[in-house]
């Protein structure tokens, strides 16, 4: 079994599968995996193959057959492999291997934009243990504890007298 993943030379195979080249091989575990894999959505032809190859049902969706790869990768069940790409160098040094993710190849992350921070309702000086300590004695006693209940009360007082 050998199925090709993207651009880059990297492929899906079992244990069985012995090449007959130099390989770098994806060593990680399933969380590493699944996030490497996610590179590769959108490549209907490589997820028609996965379901076939993974026997699962049409209703399964890109992320949980990922996940099912992802799975099996962590557990060695199929391994990714690629080919060493060997970069000549100057008469006599010895060839370097190609980096796996070529900096020039990689994509800027995209920038985050954090919303302003809120300003405060209450102004710095607020002692909130006095206020909760005035509201807690205020209720205790039976007396309103703030001025909308104080104007509510006085409101009620001279409506009924």
């Amino acid at each position: 079994m050998r199925v090709p993943l993207g651009q880059d030379g990297w492929y899906l195979c079992d244990a069985a599968d012995q090449p007959d080249f130099e390989y770098r091989e994806f060593r990680g575990d399933e969380a590493l995996a699944f996030q490497w894999l996610n590179q590769f959505r959108g490549d209907g032809a490589l997820f028609g193959e996965l379901r076939r190859l993974l026997d699962l049902p049409w209703r399964y969706n890109d992320s949980q057959e990922l996940r099912q790869v992802a799975s099996r990768l962590a557990r060695g069940v199929w391994l990714a492999r690629r080919p060493v790409v060997r970069l000549p160098g100057r008469w006599g040094e010895s060839a370097k291997e190609a980096p796996a993710f070529p900096l020039e190849e990689r994509h800027a992350p995209p920038p985050t934009s954090q919303p302003a921070p809120e300003p405060g309702v209450f102004p710095e000086s607020v002692d909130f243990v006095a206020i909760a300590q005035a509201q807690k004695e205020a209720a205790e006693l039976g007396i309103p504890f703030c001025e909308e209940c104080e104007k509510a009360r006085l409101a009620a007082q001279h409506g009924n007298a």
